[in-house]
């Protein structure tokens, strides 16, 4: 009985260790940063299927974001500094 209890806990350590690795070593794709700061609405106003068409129309064109109408604010301006850099 107390190895199954031993075996557990040692378990749930190492995948509690592992989690914390991948998520330190794994990298975003383009993709996934620009959809990070679009709306998430997914409306298709802007011509693309929704965010994440846009999201890749951003990796070949910087000025893609204009056309998305409900992009506005905080992640407007954050985007912008992003796509400037």
């Amino acid at each position: 009985m107390i190895g199954i209890v031993i075996m557990t806990i040692l378990a749930l350590v190492l995948s509690i260790i592992l989690v914390i690795l991948d998520q330190k070593t794994s990298k975003k794709t383009p993709v996934e940063i620009f959809l990070e700061y679009l709306p998430g609405y997914n409306c298709g106003t802007c011509g693309y299927a929704g965010c994440s068409g846009m999201a890749e129309a951003l990796t070949k064109d910087k000025e893609a974001y204009k056309k998305c109408r409900l992009l506005k604010g905080e992640k407007l301006e954050e985007l912008e500094k992003l796509l400037n850099n």
